[in-house]
């Protein structure tokens, strides 16, 4: 339809277009990366087949399986068992880190690390607040440590396993389960030695959110409604009390359609008058149980019942919340829990609380119901981070078979009797024959966002292959870089490439635009073994430390640490360079490239 040189100019400009909107989160990244096909299928740059493949593409398909067994693990209290005896008050701040950073980093090498967060941060937490020391001070090194954990084996994070379905797709020889093994372990060395001796000097000493603490640094905004026979009616603010509170102060009030913002201490309180608070978790709780005058609206709290439970949540990126409102949501009824309170990354909320769309990192105060646990847990939208209980739903023995299972299958992985994909599968039928969690439950732990971005993410390097863009960048690299013609030199200039594209926009699109350009670049140079190479990419994607939004589990430890950007480039640079050079100089030893 076009010619080759109009083609690599309308791939070059979709690149530009999805690399802006990602970076200006315009859209879910899902319908970019399908604009972006949809646009290569409509001018002949790809085929149907070129655009279907990834969906039959069995490395992408093993992401979505691992995300259910990691689910069902995070459910069946397995990891609550080792994590109860982990963190015992008595150890120094550096042994806990320590302690801490070796067995999550472990652990995450076969378990997905967004599951792994959410079940560590309340135990975190709650170490911590025993210890008076400020969650900002725990919660980015739990995140990184989890990254770091990724790059120990092929299952680690779904980076590695997207890397290898453009590898098998490409007609290479598939990335084997303990490829990533030799540089990992070297990676997660060095990491978790800065974790623990050099990252606590970068961060920050602010003071978390958890409703026992005295100070806080996240602000919440909860909806009061006056009744009709509040004793607080005709009264002025200053009358009533709410002039002059103690770490919380009123906000705002709204009248009918009227909104008061700035309301003086003469103004005269009426009924149905809704009352908008802001301030800390322990004076909102406090507030509310000891001023009688002051009601939520649709609270679950009713007279001469057990009085509910109050937790913190936090929205999870794949949330199917996120953009709703809380009454569009049916919260309420969907988890038998009311919300009380709202914090957003230290941004001054306005207006009635069921009005707010929900965002990604948003922290919720809920009063909870008898089954807010067994409901919640069905879903990946919501994450606990301050239980105030222990649930467990399964039985150990059952836990204790799941884990054994789990650990037999990986073993045969590892050694070659099975390949992922069939492991993976032996795992599922486990999960069925124990009986851990219903049909749709298991549906429900499904990321269906991720698998599209994952699978249109090869038909989009199909279309830079295509066009023969990755071969016209392949040489420009090539002839700028005076040095390229060492196989070190190449090394690092993929990994910094892929590191930086994925750091600007995110993970899955660095990798898709460089995976194609370096397998140019491999061919220009007659190098034989790409291996190293793939492996670079797969740690470049992964080795995201300077923002909250490159990674997941960055963002989920973002409010509740009451953490700033700039912690992030502040904790995170050093990381980032020391990974680079352990793991590109190990890959350059294992590989014979010097």
């Amino acid at each position: 339809m076009f010619t080759p040189e109009v083609q690599q100019i309308v791939v070059l400009m979709t690149i530009i277009t999805m690399m802006i909107s990602l970076f200006k989160d315009i859209a879910k990244p899902v319908l970019i990366f399908l604009g972006a096909n949809f646009i290569f299928l409509m001018t002949g740059i790809s085929s149907s087949s070129d655009m279907l493949a990834g969906f039959a593409n069995e490395q992408l398909l093993s992401v979505l399986l691992l995300l259910v067994i990691s689910d069902v693990i995070r459910k069946s209290g397995l990891l609550n068992v080792v994590f109860k005896s982990l963190f015992p008050v008595n150890i120094s701040y550096r042994s806990f880190l320590l302690r801490k950073s070796l067995v999550v980093t472990a652990i995450s090498g076969f378990v997905n690390n967004t599951p792994l967060v959410a079940i560590l941060m309340p135990y975190v937490y709650d170490w911590s607040r025993k210890k008076g020391i400020s969650p900002s001070k725990v919660m980015l090194p739990l995140s990184y440590a989890t990254i770091l954990g990724g790059t120990l084996t092929l299952i680690g994070t779904s980076t590695n396993l997207v890397v290898n379905g453009f590898v098998t797709e490409a007609g290479f020889k598939p990335l084997g389960f303990t490829d990533f093994t030799p540089a990992g372990i070297g990676v997660a060395f060095i990491g978790i030695i800065y974790l623990v001796f050099i990252m606590p000097r970068f961060l920050p000493d602010r003071e978390g959110l958890l409703e026992n603490y005295n100070q806080s640094l996240r602000e919440y905004i909860v909806e009061t409604r006056i009744a009709a026979n509040s004793p607080l009616i005709d009264k002025t603010i200053e009358q009533a009390g709410l002039r002059h509170l103690q770490g919380l102060y009123l906000a705002e009030i709204i009248r009918g359609e009227n909104l008061i913002p700035a309301v003086g201490p003469t103004e005269i309180i009426m009924a149905d008058d809704i009352l908008i608070f802001a301030g800390e978790t322990a004076t909102i709780v406090d507030l509310l149980q000891s001023n009688p005058g002051l009601s939520l609206p649709g609270s679950i709290m009713k007279e001469g019942k057990e009085k509910a439970n109050i937790v913190e949540c936090i929205i999870s990126a794949q949330s199917t919340l996120i953009g709703q409102t809380f009454r569009e949501s049916n919260f309420r009824a969907l988890y038998n829990a009311s919300v009380v309170a709202v914090s957003r990354n230290g941004e001054r909320l306005r207006g009635k609380l069921g009005q707010l769309e929900m965002q990604q990192g948003d922290l919720l105060l809920l009063m909870t119901g008898h089954d807010f646990d067994e409901r919640s847990n069905a879903t990946n939208d919501i994450f606990v981070i301050n239980r105030l209980q222990d649930i467990t739903q399964f039985s150990l023995t059952k836990s204790l078979i799941l884990g054994i299972g789990i650990v037999s299958a990986f073993v045969l992985s590892a050694i070659g009797v099975l390949t992922l994909f069939k492991a993976l599968l032996l795992i599922l039928c486990l999960i069925g024959v124990l009986n851990f969690g219903r049909y749709n439950e298991l549906k429900n732990s499904l990321d269906l966002d991720l698998f599209f971005v994952l699978a249109l993410s090869l038909g989009f390097a199909k279309a830079m292959h295509n066009s023969g863009l990755d071969a016209t960048i392949a040489s420009m690299i090539k002839e700028s870089a005076l040095q390229l013609d060492h196989p070190v030199a190449l090394l690092f200039i993929v990994y910094l490439s892929t590191n930086v594209l994925s750091m600007l926009v995110s993970n899955k699109a660095g990798v898709a635009i460089m995976f194609p350009v370096t397998v140019s670049l491999l061919k220009l140079m007659a190098i034989e073994n790409p291996t190293p190479y793939f492996l670079a990419i797969a740690f470049a994607g992964s080795a995201e430390f300077m923002t909250p939004y490159g990674y997941q589990t960055n963002l989920m430890v973002y409010g509740p640490g009451g953490y700033r950007f700039i912690d992030y480039i502040r904790s995170g640079w050093v990381l980032s360079l020391m990974c680079m050079i352990v793991s590109v100089s190990i890959l350059a030893m294992v590989y014979k490239l010097w």
